[in-house]
């Protein structure tokens, strides 16, 4: 088998090139510390930020296998790289590089870690509702049935209504009364709530849901002069804006009202406020700059990224000094993989 890509970027190196003076080494301002002495700033390799070990590897017929990788970059990355070009060079772009952009930006949202995380929290709320539910129809079903035939696999509701983003992840058991401890037979159903569903919510949202993002009127936003735009490891935002001061970073993708932004250079920025009808091109105020600054800052997990290292980043999110935290959160990420590995198998 031809060996696979297991250092899964995150953040794709070609984004962050944008922030390297060198091609290989970005500024990198690192959220959680070990201890006060870390450098605020430090450069480093390209290869070696924003990335897991397995992140996306899949298991296929037990075989590890690539797929979602390479997925993502022949369908957004790449095409990606084409009309960013035109954008540094300030060219005129067509349809199809609006596109372009906005489909790396869906893609950009839902495949890092932070996403993983907050995709997992809800879940936690979602799912036991969703099998509630399938049991339910299941057993609906059962009694329906004159033959008596107890095999739902077929015709569970996951398979006829429920998307494929369930095939294989949920799992539906009848136990037959002669099988039950208690004489009484019953309906069990599972799902595991980890790397193989967070990577089939992608797949369904980067085919389906994407459609959103392409209608949308798309503007390419410079920094007040004297500024710069720089990124992190969730450069994504989705801005609910209610108010002076009253704001969340829980927008959707067709949230009339809301703004979606990511910034794609030093000097560019992807940005439109969903309903509106927005020029090719902006250049923004001091104050909006460093409104929109705050909140790329805000959004950060672990990584802001810059092409130098800039003092207002500790001011809008200082660091956290916690050798524990630390500690704890490199064991997990090492063990990532076999983790995964073991409840998918």
């Amino acid at each position: 088998m031809d060996q696979i890509s297991r250092d899964n970027h995150y953040v794709p190196q070609t984004y962050l090139k944008q922030w390297s003076n060198n091609g290989l080494e970005v500024w990198s301002y690192r959220i959680l510390v070990s201890h006060a002495k870390v450098p605020e700033w430090a450069r480093h390799s390209i290869k070696q930020v924003a990335y897991l070990r397995n992140l996306y590897t899949e298991i296929v017929d037990g075989e590890e296998v690539d797929e979602f990788e390479k997925w993502l970059a022949s369908e957004f990355e790449n095409p990606f790289q084409e009309s960013l070009r035109k954008v540094l060079k300030d060219n005129p772009l067509s349809s199809l590089d609006w596109e372009r952009l906005a489909s790396f930006l869906g893609a950009q949202d839902v495949r890092t870690l932070s996403s993983y995380v907050e995709s997992t929290e809800r879940w936690q709320k979602t799912l036991p509702e969703l099998l509630q539910k399938t049991i339910k129809e299941s057993v609906r079903r059962i009694e329906n049935n004159e033959n008596g035939d107890l095999d739902i696999e077929s015709k569970s509701p996951t398979r006829e209504g429920t998307p494929r983003l369930f095939e294989d992840l949920l799992e539906i058991e009848t136990i037959s009364s002669a099988e039950s401890e208690t004489g009484q037979g019953y309906i069990k159903a599972q799902i595991t709530a980890g790397r193989k569903l967070w990577l089939q919510s992608q797949k369904l949202a980067l085919t389906k849901t994407i459609s959103a993002l392409k209608n949308h009127k798309w503007c390419i936003v410079r920094p007040a002069r004297g500024h710069q735009w720089f990124t992190s490891d969730h450069p994504v935002i989705k801005l609910n804006y209610y108010g002076e001061g009253n704001y969340d970073l829980k927008g959707g993708w067709g949230k009339k009202g809301g703004n979606i932004f990511l910034p794609i250079s030093p000097k560019h920025l992807l940005f439109t406020e969903i309903g509106d009808d927005m020029p090719d091109r902006l250049t923004f105020s001091p104050a909006q700059t460093k409104q929109l600054q705050s909140l790329i800052a805000e959004r950060a997990m672990r990584w802001i990224f810059a092409d130098r290292p800039l003092k207002l980043v500790a001011k809008l999110r200082p660091r956290h000094v916690d050798p524990e935290a630390f500690k704890q959160e490199r064991r997990e990420l090492e063990n990532w993989h076999e983790i995964h590995k073991k409840s998918e198998s």
